[in-house]
């Protein structure tokens, strides 16, 4: 395989691991209830999204509600993932190769 096709597969990679913290995040955040900030597993959580969430923070308008940015932060790294997922689908079309 091409080095553009791994290192596309190892960032679709990271988004996943990305997008699952944020589905466990979610799942957490509706079965814990209010009890949740004294969950561990939550708080680990949401120690692996803050850093994302900071950087949406960064590069989002002001307008944007706090509170609502963990959803911005989700459905962009969707379309990232989705990008990733069309350029290493170029890749292989462009380098004749078989990918599955």
């Amino acid at each position: 395989m091409p080095i553009e096709y791994t290192l596309l597969s190892i960032l679709i990679a990271l988004v996943q691991v990305a997008l699952y913290l944020f589905v466990g995040r979610v799942a957490l955040w509706i079965l814990a209830g209010a009890n949740r900030e004294q969950n561990f597993i939550y708080q680990l959580f949401k120690k692996g999204t803050e850093p994302l969430v900071k950087a949406v923070r960064v590069i989002t308008p002001r307008f944007v509600i706090d509170r609502h940015l963990p959803f911005v932060t989700f459905i962009l790294l969707v379309w990232i993932g989705l990008f990733l997922i069309y350029l290493r689908r170029g890749v292989c079309v462009t380098q004749q190769l078989n990918c599955v």
